[in-house]
């Protein structure tokens, strides 16, 4: 059973034996098959969010509580991207699990759809791109969605030009790069063919998001039918209608993006990068926008140019977190290491980068992997992996860099000491590769006094660049 971190203190959103709750809740948002999501607020900030209280008694198999697990771990996974819904945080009472979350009070997009008829080309647009970064955002991380339709798709607020907050995933899988899946799951209309088939893997998001922007154009679903079974049947002939009213209406750059991405064969089918990169959906149409870039591979650029105190650092806050928040990152780390021999080499990251379309040289992927490798044995390790390709949510997270100040500071005297530097330096197997301990005090001890105090290290550990 799933179990929080218990290092790190979790505000309870119900009543809890293990800990006395901080979150308040205040009424019912609506059932679910597993369990029941509350309005809470926090009993001293009255921050207000919506919480998830998942019946332990409901979680009948193991596969059952699996899911609930990657559920939370993906969500800490993706949850630095302004698009995926915010995990406040998640933890086990006696009987129930709670999964806390940003409150959502804007509604569904398939409501705001369904009220205005369907958006001109730059609304949709305009949202099919914020949609469409997202689902790029999961592949890049090795997430699949597995349930993409506009229900599962949020506004913040109910303003009119409120963020789009993707949600619930509870269907989501990580996958490795040629991992296919077998079981059916998704919802009618969103379905895609080889999903029917039991044969896909990411693809299928593609074609769920190529239904929601056909519904965004001509506020019908392309493949309807008066049961279920009928809509399969529609969706594994892939035939649709781009003729008819409006599409007479709908200019050829928009039908060209929904025949690039409703396309039955999943290996013809545009990747969401692709999508992205399409003059339709690029912002103001301009052809000229920047691709998004891979990223793991953006990550690791940003860790290659930290100072040695920083990269050390981020060593720490890997060590502290738990194993729901880094398990995606894991789930990478084992997709680059093919040969399961828990390191990854040059040659294994120009295979992974190239498998996730990202091509570079081997001059350009060597210097990266020198700068990540911080014991210079020449490979990658798992919390070397792990520390270089940690998001931005969790490198500016103050609890997660209390944590690590704390990593430091051994004899918890609220200061890092010389001489606790150079424990870690040596605990981490870092002395040849980093040498003389004064380089990291002359980095943090802005004050010269000889020791690093809390405020000193996160300057160092939040500066912007270096």
């Amino acid at each position: 059973m799933f179990s929080p971190d218990q290092s790190s203190p979790a505000p309870a959103c119900a009543t809890d034996p293990e800990r006395p709750p901080r979150f308040q809740p205040r009424q019912e948002l609506g059932k679910g098959q597993f369990g029941t999501t509350y309005l809470v607020s926090h009993k001293v900030t009255k921050r207000e969010a919506a919480c998830k209280a998942i019946a332990k008694r409901k979680l009948v198999s193991a596969e059952d509580v699996e899911d609930v697990r990657r559920e939370i771990s993906i969500l800490h996974h993706l949850g630095d991207h302004p698009n995926v819904v915010e995990l406040i945080d998640a933890y086990e009472g006696s009987k129930h699990i709670y999964i806390v979350m940003e409150l959502c009070e804007g509604g569904e997009l398939f409501d705001r759809i369904v009220a205005r008829g369907h958006y001109s080309e730059k609304d949709a647009a305009t949202i099919f791109r914020t949609m469409m970064r997202t689902v790029a955002h999961c592949h890049n991380l090795g997430v699949i969605h597995r349930d993409l339709k506009p229900e599962n798709f949020v506004l913040k607020t109910k303003e009119p030009d409120a963020a789009i907050k993707a949600i619930d995933f509870g269907l989501s899988t990580y996958f490795e790069p040629q991992q296919h899946f077998h079981d059916i799951v998704g919802s009618a209309y969103y379905v895609a063919p080889e999903v029917l088939k039991r044969n896909y893997s990411n693809e299928a998001d593609v074609w769920s998001a190529g239904v929601i922007l056909y519904i965004l154009l001509a506020g019908v679903p392309p493949f309807w039918a008066q049961s279920e079974q009928a809509i399969f049947d529609e969706v594994l002939k892939g035939k649709y209608d781009l003729r008819s009213d409006p599409w007479d209406k709908i200019s050829e750059g928009a039908k060209d993006v929904v025949r690039k991405m409703l396309v039955s064969d999943p290996k013809q089918r545009a990747t969401a990068q692709e999508v992205l990169n399409h003059p339709w959906v690029r912002e103001d149409g301009d052809a000229s926008d920047e691709p998004l870039e891979d990223v793991v591979l953006s990550r690791m650029r940003k860790f290659a140019e930290m100072n040695k105190f920083k990269k050390m650092g981020m060593l720490a806050v890997a060590k502290t977190l738990s194993k729901e928040e880094i398990a995606g990152m894991k789930e990478v780390f084992q997709a680059f290491d093919t040969d399961r021999s828990g390191t990854v080499t040059i040659s294994e990251l120009m295979d992974g980068l190239r498998k996730k379309g990202v091509e570079k040289a081997a001059s350009e992927v060597a210097e990266l992997v020198k700068s990540m490798d911080m014991d210079g044995n020449g490979e990658l390790d798992y919390e070397e992996f792990i520390a270089a390709t940690l998001s931005t949510a969790k490198m500016e997270n103050e609890d997660n860099l209390a944590r690590a100040f704390a990593y430091f500071d051994k004899d918890n005297s609220g200061y890092i000491s010389r001489s606790e530097v150079q424990k870690v330096i040596t605990d981490f197997g870092l002395d040849h590769e980093f040498g003389d301990v004064n380089d990291f005090m002359a980095a943090a001890d802005t004050n010269k006094d000889g020791k690093i105090d809390y405020d000193e290290f996160l300057a160092v550990m939040t500066a912007s660049g270096a």
